[in-house]
């Protein structure tokens, strides 16, 4: 039997399983469409990264010894200071899109044989994928402050002195770049495949 057509954007009729292809294959009436391996692997990375670089920055921590001159005539005083991923907005930021988009992963896998979830996946995708890229890009930009600083505003750099928290930190963030380029990449396929698919190209 012949899919039944629907009536696209512009009025011209498209094959009412154009939608396929973010599912893994055209099903029968009344079936669970077949789970697509590939889309499937891409979103079990996914999850694996995002829960692996929000639990890298939500345990990086780190007390160091710092010299505290009071006055010239004194001698230094021996402070012990802890750098903590919560005392930085851009490190929370970044904690919570990862933990939001390893929740997300797993929802879309549970979900992934819903035809009906095809639209909510696709904007849940682009959502996270914003959320990975911003919240990369500060905790980056964070962490370059504090290798560097920033001598216009006389902020000293700070990872000489906690150089296995900065370590930590910038681990976590190559390990979400990796996952948002990935989250991109399964976009990207999904979307060809819907093209591919549909009977209006």
């Amino acid at each position: 039997m012949e899919s039944r057509l629907k009536t696209g954007f512009n009025g011209v009729s498209g094959a009412s399983d154009s939608r396929r292809g973010y599912m893994g294959g055209a099903p029968a009436a009344g079936s669970k469409p077949p789970v697509d391996c590939c889309s499937v692997a891409l979103r079990v990375f996914i999850l694996a990264a995002t829960l692996v670089a929000a639990v890298l920055m939500g345990v990086d921590r780190q007390t160091s010894i710092v010299q505290v001159t009071i006055a010239d005539t004194l001698p230094p005083l021996q402070v012990p200071v802890t750098a903590k991923w919560s005392y930085a907005s851009a490190f929370v930021y970044f904690v919570v899109a990862n933990a939001m988009a390893c929740v997300f992963s797993a929802v879309s896998l549970a979900a992934c044989r819903s035809r009906s979830a095809v639209v909510p996946l696709m904007i849940g995708d682009l959502v996270v994928l914003a959320l990975l890229f911003s919240a990369v890009g500060a905790a980056a930009e964070f962490g370059i402050l504090g290798e560097r600083g920033n001598s216009h505003v006389r902020w000293g750099k700070v990872c000489h002195v906690y150089n296995k928290f900065c370590e930590r930190a910038m681990a976590a963030v190559i390990v979400s770049l990796i996952a948002a380029f990935t989250n991109l990449v399964h976009l990207m396929l999904a979307i060809l495949d819907i093209h591919k698919n549909s009977s209006y190209y």
